[in-house]
Formats: C-alpha cells, structure tokens, sequence
C-alpha cells in the first residue's frame, strides 16, 4: 500500500500569515517576483485599503505565465523555479528569492486572490487563476481543493496582475508610507551612480518586444498609487549626493581584501588604504583578519553635516531645510543584494552597522543613521548570504559577518582619518591665529587714523569689545586646559590606586588575623581592634575614591541628550553618599515627582550637584571639627517650563567676601580651594540657557545664609520634555 504525505489546511496560515510580520513585507515579496520576470516597470495600488477588506493589486509588465508555469512554480508551494535556474531568462539578472515561500505569505494577505497573467511564449492569451482561501476551511487536506486556470483571447501585452481582495489587515497611514519608502528605495534613491536619484515611471519607454530588445537590463521601476508615494517621491527624488562633506568608498575584492577611499566635498582624496589598515579592529589597536569569508563588496557612504553653516562654507546652491527631509527618509545603509534594496537593513531604527553607537562613543568626525547615507552592493555569486524565512535579512552565518565587520571597520577607518586630520588643523590654530591678527589689526589702526573722527570712534569701540572678548575666551581656555590636566592626571593615578589600595585592604586583613592569633582576646581589644578597624575603613574610602574619576569621566555622559536632574541626583548621591558619611554629613534628598528633565549634558549636570555640595562640604571642616549638625539638602522642583535645582547646607556660610564674586576665577571663600568650582557652575548654567546674564537674569542665586543656616544656591534650567526626536542628530 503506497501512501503520500498530507498537509492540513492550517499549514497556510503557519506558512502565510505567520512567515511575514508586516502586510508591506508580503507586497515587497510579489514586487520581487516581477523583478525575477524580468519586468522592467511593476506597479502597486491600494484601494480602500486603509480598512479591512480592502483590495490589493501589483501589476508588471514581465514575460508572464503559461499554465504548466502556473501548476508546477506558482502553485508548488516551497518550490522555486529560482532554485533551478539563478538567473532570469531575458536580462539575465540575479534571482533574488530562494525559498520561494515569500509567494504564499504575500497571497495570503487577502481572503481571494485573482491571477491575470498573459505569457510572452502564446502572445494574445492570458490566463486566470482564481484562488478563495475560505474554500480549505471545509477540508482534510489542501490538495482536496481543485483550481483552474482559465485562458482566454487579450490585446495587452506581456505582463502579470496579481490582485488580492477583501485583504486581512489594514494599510494604516504608517504602514502605507512604510510600504512607499520600502518600495521607492527598492531600487532607486542612489541611480546608476549615487550621484542623483531617478524616480522613473510607468510611461517611461520599456522593452515590449522581448524577442527583439537586446539583453541590456534596462533597470527596473516600481510605483505605488498612493498619497503616501507621491510625498516621499518629491523627498526622495532630489538626490542631494552632492551636497555631503565627506564620502567613504571601500571595496572588498574576490580574496577577501579590503581597501577604502575617503574624499571631501570638493572631490579630493584626504586619504587611501589597503586591507591592513582598514581592517584594523576598533581604535585602530589589533591585527587585522587576514581576509574576509564575504563576497564581493562595494561600499559607499556619504557623509553630511546636518549645520547651516557647511552648506555657506560651501557656497551650496540649497540650505540645510531642503536636504534635511531628504535625509529623514533615505538616511542609513542600505544593503542591496543582487540589485534591490533588502529588508530591512536601513529601516528607520535598523542600525546594522551601529553607526550611532559608535558615534555615542566617539561623536566627533563620526557619522550617525541621521547625518548619512550609504548602501552596501553585494552580487553574491556563490549564494552564501542566506535568507531568513521570514525574509527580515540574512542569516547570521560568517560570510554575513564578515561583510558587516567589513562595512564597520571601514566607517572606523574613515573616522580616525577624519580626527586625525581636524587635529593636525586644530594644533596650533592659536598660534597661527595671534600672528594674523596682528598683522591685520596693523593694517587696522591705519586706515582706521585717515578716517574722520566721528567715523573712526565705532570701528575703535567694536575693535575693543573684540577685544575683550578674546582676553575672556583665553581666560576659558586657559582655565579648562588646566581643568582638563587635572582631570586626567586624577584618572591616571586613580587607575594606579586601585590595585594599590586594594592591596592595601588584603595586607590588613591578613595583618588582622595574625594580630588575633598571637594576641589574647583583651591586649587585642585595647591595642589593636581601633587603629585596625579605622585603617580598614581608609583603605576601604581610598579604593572607593580611587574608583569615583572614573566613574565622572565615561565618555557617555558627554552626550547632549534629555537628562533628568533626578536621576542623576541620585547616581551622584550613591557616588558620593559614603564620603560625606565618613564626614558626618548627612546629606538629605528631596526630589519632585514631575519629569525634571532638561537638554543638557549628564556630566554638565552631575558637576554642578558635586560642586556645590562639595564646597558646602568643605565648609563645614574635618570630620568632628564642628559640633553643629552637619546637613547638606538637595531639593529639586518643577515650575511651568522651569526645572530648579536647590542645594543648602547648615554650614557657616558665606563669609570675608563679596558675594557677587564668587563666581569669579579663583575667588572663594575657603582659602585651600582652587577658586573655580563655582565659576564652572555659572558657565554651566549659561550654556543651557545661551545667554550670559544668569546671575542678574536670576537663573542662578546664592544665599549667603539660607533656610538651614549656611549657604543655599538656587538653579532655574530650561526644562525639556523627553520625546521621541529630541536626541542629537
């Protein structure tokens, strides 16, 4: 007895609606078989399709079906002719589907599916496949249900329709420009040469007599009938190439070698390499792999600078609000294998080269999905990218690693190319700066003295608050240079004290138990219990301290994004708290319950909590120095588009200077500070608001005695809703 494997009807649904998350993702899918018919234009409409039941119809103008194709590639389920053969018969392009179930997914979109399809083979018929998925609902097994493929007489010419009725889901306005952008970038946005997009159209001439078009692959056009398109359509079909500041162009040959090619605006090449130093590992530290296990490989980036200033420094015919909506849609790497654009590499929140990440690490001379736009283009002659069966990308086997680590160490090339070069143009910039000036104010002051007086006095005033300006700057510069050395010289010998101190804590605690051991209970009591308790406990602050400059310099917390004071109020506390215990100062937190988040820095933030607090701890003197309560409170509130910050203590107060000069370089009361804790205070708070009058405005106060006592210090910033746009770009 002979027996043949059955499938339920469920198997659909296992197979459609549940292999293709997306409704847009089943219409790329009949997209990419028009593709693989050669059609060199294919069209999607929606119609009503806003709600469920609406209808579907992607049309081509490809070499069509006979009916023997329809029974044994259409309807053979998990069967693909591009299995048979990998490349098209006319154009001879590169199949892109493999599997060959992607077909059923998108069918199964809708509740009835209608097939016209008219073969270039039998010129003047078509042929109808009628498909009601309701009919397997009454069935054992799917090949209980007959279809038949009706012929008839036609006058169009080769091509296939394919339309899906009273469709499951509905395209949201959303899901339809997701599906605009998808098929726009298809196969367009970058043009033959990234240098311009061309949005082709259906009327457009195209091959329609296939026996005598020649072979050339004339390209291939897809357009959606749909608002959604036709808006992203004027966005995309700009083409801004030629607007970026830098391009990136690497290779990786057919040995798995790497090389690369950074050039600017201008089209001059800044710098070239080969594999040994583009495939260097991140910061340039490491070996290199020998070669890469990807194919073949071409990868271009170009890098923009989202600043209205670089589009004047160019001279640019166009302003940063033209190509800004331009970059919000195509921006990203995409990967295009074979010729169209896969899914869903440089989909909006698809970093796959993790371009912001690494900009979050580094952000200068870094490119961002915000600020670029670039496209991998891969052949893959030996078939060893392999799709995933729900068709979201590749299988992440090595030669699809290696193409991604490829991608990615080239961007880190480039980036250290960039810095190192904005070094070279930044060291001694002063210098070269000061002797200008001198040679031009010279020139100056002379026309300046064959002027008339009453000509001459403003050019005088304006030279003199230049002026002063500049002496102010030098100051800053100065003042944050030495800031910066004893910001590194602190993380250095920190590093060093950790392992110092740690091993200081082992020493004692060995010397501990020996102590113990050869001492009674009592002579260890009164001799050795204290000192030893008290030196574990130093060492324990000093491995703790060491561990704190650390912690403050992360190079994450130099990121401008939305920060809440809270949140980092309480990691400055958890950072802190154990000293100011140690000091028998109670610190007190009150914070509010609304969302106290401002556009800042978190490093900006965090220094002006351990400024003032450290200064009220200061006051108050050694540990024991002092028989008042020792209280330091921070209070933070929300008023209106107001976030404050208060810091008080129950110290002395400000005494034996004025209070107004505080804030001045090297001034302050305690003789032993350095006089510049509260002047980076005021810069801070000056930044967030971008004016300089924010002691007189009253967006910073001070209290020489306030509500406990001793100094209070109050901090109006800027508040700043989190939402979804509001990280740097």
């Amino acid at each position: 007895m002979s027996v043949h494997l059955r499938f339920a009807p469920e198997i659909l649904a296992r197979l459609g609606e549940e292999l293709i998350p997306h409704p847009d993702l089943g219409v790329m899918e009949l997209v990419r078989n028009s593709y693989d018919a050669d059609a060199t234009w294919c069209e999607v409409t929606l119609v009503n399709a806003s709600r469920v039941g609406g209808t579907l119809v992607v049309s081509d103008n490809g070499h069509g079906m006979t009916p023997d194709e329809i029974a044994g590639g259409f309807l053979h389920i998990g069967r693909s002719s591009k299995t048979e053969s990998k490349n098209t018969l006319h154009f001879k392009r590169r199949k892109v589907g493999e599997k060959g179930l992607g077909r059923l997914a998108s069918l199964r979109l809708g509740k009835e599916i209608e097939v016209i399809t008219r073969p270039i083979s039998t010129p003047g018929i078509a042929h109808r496949l009628t498909i009601d998925w309701a009919a397997y609902d009454n069935v054992d097994s799917v090949d209980e249900v007959a279809l038949e493929v009706q012929s008839y007489e036609t006058s169009e010419k080769p091509g296939t329709k394919v339309i899906i009725k009273r469709l499951r889901e509905k395209f949201e306005s959303e899901g339809a420009k997701r599906l605009a952008r998808s098929l726009l970038l298809l196969s367009g946005a970058f043009g033959a040469s990234g240098n311009g997009s061309v949005v082709a159209t259906k009327s457009e001439p195209t091959p329609t007599d296939w026996e005598s078009t020649p072979a050339r692959d004339p390209g291939f056009v897809v357009t959606m009938d749909a608002p959604e398109y036709k808006a992203l359509t004027r966005a995309v079909s700009q083409g801004y190439f030629d607007e970026h500041e830098f391009k990136l162009t690497a290779e990786l040959d057919a040995d798995g070698k790497a090389s690369a090619v950074l050039v600017d605006w201008r089209g001059v090449v800044i710098a070239e390499a080969g594999h040994s130093d583009v495939a260097l590992p991140r910061g340039g530290k490491g070996q290199p792999p020998i070669k890469y296990a990807a194919p073949p490989s071409k990868f271009e980036l170009w890098m923009f600078l989202r600043d209205a200033e670089s589009f004047k420094r160019r001279n640019s015919r166009r302003t940063l609000g033209e190509v800004t909506p331009w970059l919000d849609v195509v921006g990203g790497v995409h990967l295009f294998h074979r010729g169209l654009r896969t899914h869903p590499y440089g989909d909006p929140g698809h970093d796959w080269l993790d371009l912001n990440l690494g900009r979050n690490r580094d952000p200068q001379q870094r490119p961002s999905t915000n600020n670029s736009v670039g496209r991998v283009v891969v052949n893959d002659p030996d078939n060893v990218l392999v799709p995933k069966t729900d068709r979201m990308g590749f299988q992440e086997n090595l030669p699809f690693s290696d193409l991604r680590d490829f991608a990615q160490r080239a961007v880190e090339w480039s980036a250290r190319v960039r810095k190192s070069k904005w070094e070279d143009a930044r060291s001694g910039e002063v210098a070269i700066a000061r002797q200008e000036k001198k040679r031009e104010r010279t020139e100056a002051e002379r026309v300046i003295k064959s002027l008339p007086p009453l000509q001459a006095a403003p050019l005088r005033k304006a030279f003199e608050t230049n002026d002063r300006l500049i002496a102010a700057l030098e100051r800053d510069r100065l003042l944050y240079r030495a800031l910066a050395t004893v910001g590194i010289s602190t993380a250095v010998f920190a590093h060093e004290s950790l392992n110092t101190a740690g091993g200081l804590g082992s020493d004692l605690e060995l010397l501990e138990h020996y102590a113990q051991l050869l001492l009674d209970e009592t002579s260890y009591a009164e001799k050795m219990e204290e000192p030893l308790d008290r030196a574990q406990r130093s060492a324990a602050s000093i491995h703790s301290f060491a561990k704190l400059p650390l912690r403050m310099l992360r190079r994450g917390k130099r990121q401008l994004v939305t920060v809440d004071v809270n949140e980092v109020c309480l990691d400055f506390v958890e950072m802190f708290g154990g000293y100011l215990k140690d000091w028998q100062i109670d610190l007190q937190v009150d914070l509010c319950g609304d969302a106290a988040t401002v556009r800042s820095t978190v490093a900006d933030i965090e220094s002006l909590y351990a400024n003032l607090v450290i200064n009220a701890a200061r006051a108050f003197g050694g540990a024991g120095e002092s028989s008042r309560d020792r209280v330091v409170r921070i209070r933070t509130s929300v008023s209106g588009e107001v976030v404050l910050i208060d810091i008080a203590d129950s110290g002395p107060g400000i005494s034996g200077i004025d209070i107004e000069k505080i804030w001045e370089p090297g001034e302050g009361s305690d003789e032993d500070g350095t006089g510049l804790g509260l002047t980076i205070v005021k810069d801070i708070v000056a930044d967030l608001h971008g004016k300089k009058r924010v002691l007189a405005d009253g967006n910073l106060t001070a209290v020489a005695h306030g509500e406990l006592g001793g100094a209070q210090f109050t901090i109006h910033l800027p508040r700043q809703l989190k939402s979804a746009g509001s990280e740097d770009r």
